[in-house]
Order: structure tokens, then sequence, then C-alpha cells
């Protein structure tokens, strides 16, 4: 017998028509924009002689062996860094919890490109263009990954396991393995292979921190691309980055999967920090609080100091000189893309909501863009519209469809679970009172739904103005975003060069932190109306 009950105060109606009419919008989208951009690549742009040449040269093996080492020492090095303070936030309440968990996640929320350049402003010269740099930087951007997927998970651990276990004689380290482990173990492996898929495709932090010298998969593929012009290369390389994540994200999942799932559905009362360990819990907030501001006051501080003396000169040029066409285009680019994207979202959220199975099928799809790179993205768009009416390659507006196609996959999981929050009782009411079904779309669901759509669109707007993989492809002269045009000015030498870059991404690092604040404040307003 299936015990299992529908939530009819929640659930929302199932309207097939509206349903199909929005996955069919869906998917014409993600086919026209990444399908068929990808298929052009494969088919019209790689040839035999490509496979062989690229799988055969040993620089292609180096470049999959330094991507696989510094990924995997970058997560190993990202798990000793916010362990400490992991189990400190998970585990125990205590007062500035929160406060320390919003500071921990700040990195993980910037564009790649600016926490690279903080790491450029605080650390040495003789740091620079390190392998050190790189792998700091990596864990200064995935802390947040670790806080908030493995700390979730700690949260809601039934604490009374682990007291039985030492009443019953165990072990700290005993309680570990056999108790805490186990139930963290799916959390870890979540966390890792997130971890993982950022830093093997690293390409912003690669490129600023690494230097000439170093290269992930992902920057030579721009490199062959852009550089030399072997297109048939970078995308034997796209195909190779891919087919490894998968198997590489594969494999952790297996390894380190779990069946055991003796967890509570809401989150217990955390104990309080034992008065012996606020020494401790100190040491680890301070430590934590520091790594993460302390890179962003330097790169304040570099920005105002030019030729050894404070300076406004370098906020100055930002207005002043063609670096402000880099502030005006990412404006223009983030407002396109947010509402582009927000729109888009919303489509997607309606077949995901009012369809059963085809309602999986386009969550699934919607997924397809995160598997691909970036990189990988712009160099489809710009093979594949080249020529005649649709040769878009020097629109301004393209920079911004491609950001879409980066984004919307995050807005969707914003939307969905709010979209699914509206009680049915509205619905009836609303058709008792004889509104039709796009009518309660509008006066229902979108009414109720405005927190997350601002959430979605303040979310796809920071997305759009940090993104750097597809913009540094598809920007053009005069119209570049402002990240590609922060990795421009570091490439470049001078005191003054480098402090406008500073500047920049000071700029861009107040900028998305607004948008995430009206993301963040967006979503709290939806739980309140949500009742949750």
């Amino acid at each position: 017998m299936n015990l299992t009950t529908r939530n009819t105060t929640t659930d929302p109606i199932v309207r097939p028509a509206i349903g199909r009419w929005a996955a069919g919008a869906v998917v014409l989208w993600v086919t026209v924009f990444l399908v068929l951009p990808i298929t052009v690549i494969i088919t019209g742009s790689v040839a035999m002689d490509d496979v062989t040449r690229v799988l055969t040269q040993q620089s292609t093996w180096r470049l999959v062996w330094f991507s696989t080492w510094q990924a995997v020492l970058s997560v190993l090095v990202t798990f000793v860094i916010s362990g400490p303070v992991t189990w400190l936030i998970g585990r125990h309440q205590f007062r500035g919890r929160r406060v320390l968990r919003a500071i921990s996640t700040v990195g993980f929320l910037l564009p790649s490109v600016v926490v690279a350049t903080a790491f450029l402003a605080v650390l040495p010269r003789s740091l620079h263009y390190t392998v050190f740099a790189v792998i700091v930087a990596h864990a200064y951007f995935n802390i947040a990954v670790v806080v908030r997927v493995v700390g979730a998970r700690l949260e809601l651990l039934e604490p009374q396991l682990a007291g039985v276990a030492r009443t019953l004689g165990a072990s700290p380290i005993v309680v570990m393995r056999t108790i805490t482990w186990p139930l963290v173990r799916s959390a870890v492996s979540s966390a890792a292979s997130v971890m993982f898929l950022y830093c093997f495709t690293s390409f912003a932090v690669v490129r600023v921190l690494g230097g000439p010298r170093r290269s992930t998969l992902e920057s030579d593929i721009a490199l062959r691309a852009f550089g030399i012009g072997d297109v048939g290369g970078a995308t034997v390389l796209a195909l190779v980055q891919l087919a490894y994540i998968c198997v590489v994200v594969g494999i952790i999942r297996l390894l380190m999967r779990s069946d055991i799932a003796y967890v509570r559905a809401a989150p217990p009362v955390l104990p309080a920090l034992p008065h012996q360990c606020r020494s401790i819990a100190s040491v680890i907030a301070s430590v934590t609080v520091v790594f993460v501001v302390t890179p962003l006051v330097a790169l304040l501080w570099r920005s105002l100091h030019v030729r050894d003396r404070m300076s406004l000169e370098a906020w100055r040029s930002l207005f002043d000189t063609t670096l402000a066409e880099s502030l005006r285009a990412s404006a223009r680019t983030a407002l396109v893309a947010g509402v582009l994207g927000t729109l888009l979202c919303c489509i997607a959220t309606l077949a995901v909501v009012h369809l059963r199975r085809g309602g999986r099928a386009i969550d699934a799809l919607t997924l397809l863009t995160l598997a691909m790179s970036p990189v990988t993205v712009g160099l489809g768009l710009i093979i594949t519209f080249d020529s005649g009416w649709f040769d878009w390659r020097d629109r301004w507006w393209f920079v911004a469809i491609a950001h879409t196609l980066v984004a919307f996959p995050l807005a969707v999981r914003v939307l969905v679970p709010a979209w699914r929050t509206t009680p049915v009782g509205l619905h009836h009411a609303a058709a008792v009172l004889g509104a039709n079904g796009w009518r309660r779309l509008v006066d229902v669901d979108l009414r109720r739904m405005r927190p997350a759509l601002v959430a979605a669109l303040g979310l796809i707007i920071a997305v759009s103005l940090g993104e750097f993989g597809a913009a540094s492809m598809l920007s053009r002269d005069g119209a570049e975003t402002m990240p590609v045009a922060i990795s421009r000015l570091l490439s470049r030498t001078g005191d003054v060069v480098r402090a406008q870059a500073f500047a920049m991404a000071s700029l861009l690092v107040v900028v998305c932190t607004a948008a995430l604040i009206v993301v963040e404040s967006a979503m709290k307003r939806g739980d309140h109306a949500a009742g949750r």
C-alpha cells in the first residue's frame, strides 16, 4: 500500500498546457544558443587530424596533469582552512554566528577575477605568478562551499547520537569515525565535487595569478582559439575537459557515497558553545575573518597607493578615461542579462512546476550549461553566429546572451522552490471568482513571487558583472566588461595602470556585494511571506 500523501495545501496546480508551452520555449532557447553552437564546433571545426594531433601531444597531458593536481591540492587546502570554522558554525550556537557565516561566504560571491586581483594586492611580489598564489586563491574562493554544504549537514545531525556513544565509552575519534563521518560523508563528497569542478576549470585565477608559464585546460582552450587560431584543437581540449570532469566527479561521488541518512528534517537547537572552548573558537573566528577581509582591504589600499604616495588618480581615471566605457558596458550587459535571464527563468520554472516527467527533464536541461565551461560556450557562440544576418559577434548584447546561459540555471534554483510554496487554495479561490489560467498566473503566482523574482534578477546581475570566461571571448574594444578590463590592465606594467585595475576591482566588489545583499534580503522576505 502506498502511504505517500500529497500536500494539497502547497502543491501547485498542474496546468499541462502552460507547462508544455513553457517547456517548448526553454528547449528552443537552449537548443539555439547552446546545443547548436556545441554541435557546430564539434562537427564543423574538428577533424580526425585535430583529435590525433591534440591527443598525441605531450603538452596536452601536461595540461591535464597540472589541472588535476592543482585542483586536488586546492580542494585539500580548502578543507584544511575551512574545517575548523565549518565545525564551529555547524555544531555550536554563539553570538555572532550568522555574521561569521556570512563573512566566510564572501569569497564565493565575488567574481573570480576580483579574487585573483585581491591576492595580487595582498601577496608579496615574490609569490606573484606562483602555484601557491593560485591554490590559496582557490581556497579563498571555495571556503563558502564547505561552510554552506558540509555545515548545513552538520546542523542537521542529531546531537544525542554522539552523546549516547560517549556515554557508552566511545572516544572522540571513535565517535567521529563511526557516527559523524558516515553521516556527513555524502555532503563532503558533494562539496569536493563542486570545488574540484571550479578549480579544474579555473580560468581567471590561473590567468591572473599563474602567469604565462602555467595553464589549465580552460585557459589553453582560450589561448588556442583566440591566440593562435587553432579552433579544432581548442574544441578537442574542451571535449577532453568535459569527459574528464564527468569521470572524476563520478568517481568522487561513488567513493564517498553513503546510504546513511539519519538526519533531522529541521535543524535541532544547537548546543551553546562550551566555556572551555571559547578561546579556541575566538581564534578560529578571528583567523577566518582576517583571511577573508585582508585581501579586500589590500585591494582598496593598493587602489589608493600610486607611486609610493596616497592618491585618487586611479579612481578619477575610471570616470575620465576610456575605462568609463567598461563601466557602462558592464552595467548595460548586466541589466539586459538580468531582464532576459529572469524572463527565461520564469518560463523554465513554469515548465518544471506544471509538468511532471517533462518538468524533471527541463530541470536537467537547465543544468546542461553548468556542465559546459563559459570559455567553451563563448567559443561555440562565436563560431556559430558568424555570417549573414546573424553575424552577431560585434554586438554588445551578444555578451548578455552568453551571461544569460551561464547564470539562469542558478536563478532557476531560486524560483522553483518559491513557486511551489503557493497555496493551492488561492488558485481555487481565484478560479471561483472567474479568473482563467493566465489570470491566475499573473495575479496569484507572479504576485507572490515578487521577492523571489527580485532575488533571481539580482543573482543574474551579480553573475553577469563578474563573469570572465565567456566575456573574454565575446567582448570587443570599446565594449569590454569590467572583468576583461581588469585582466587587460593587470597584463600591463606601471603603477598607475595596476592601481586602475585595483580600483576597478574594488568597485566591482561594492557593486556585486550590493546586488547579493538585495538577493539575500529578497529571499528572506520570500521565506517570511511563505511562513518559513
